[in-house]
């Protein structure tokens, strides 16, 4: 990423609500701070979006922590199988 991109209020608040996913995701700060190698502190400045976001790896890190936790949820709703089909009277 350019050091343009990352100065962007934009990139900032993208950054601040993927991290915010991915704190939900870990169960907290504490924790998501650990698995992105990342001291706490840094994590509650992008969440704030009060500075330019992580960098490059820690950002990809984080991305992959919510595609992982996408294809988790895909699988699960995959062995589930389909709802049942509804009649109209069930409602």
């Amino acid at each position: 990423m350019s050091p343009a991109m990352e100065q962007q209020p934009r990139w900032a608040e993208m950054c601040a609500r993927i991290l915010q996913q991915c704190e939900s995701i870990r169960g907290g700060r504490e924790s998501l701070a650990e698995f992105l190698g990342v001291h706490p502190t840094e994590v509650a400045y992008w969440l704030a979006a009060k500075s330019g976001g992580p960098t490059r790896e820690v950002f990809e890190k984080a991305v992959g922590l919510i595609l992982d936790e996408h294809d988790r949820r895909a699988r699960k709703l995959e062995e589930k199988g389909p709802p049942p089909n509804r009649r109209r009277t069930d409602h």
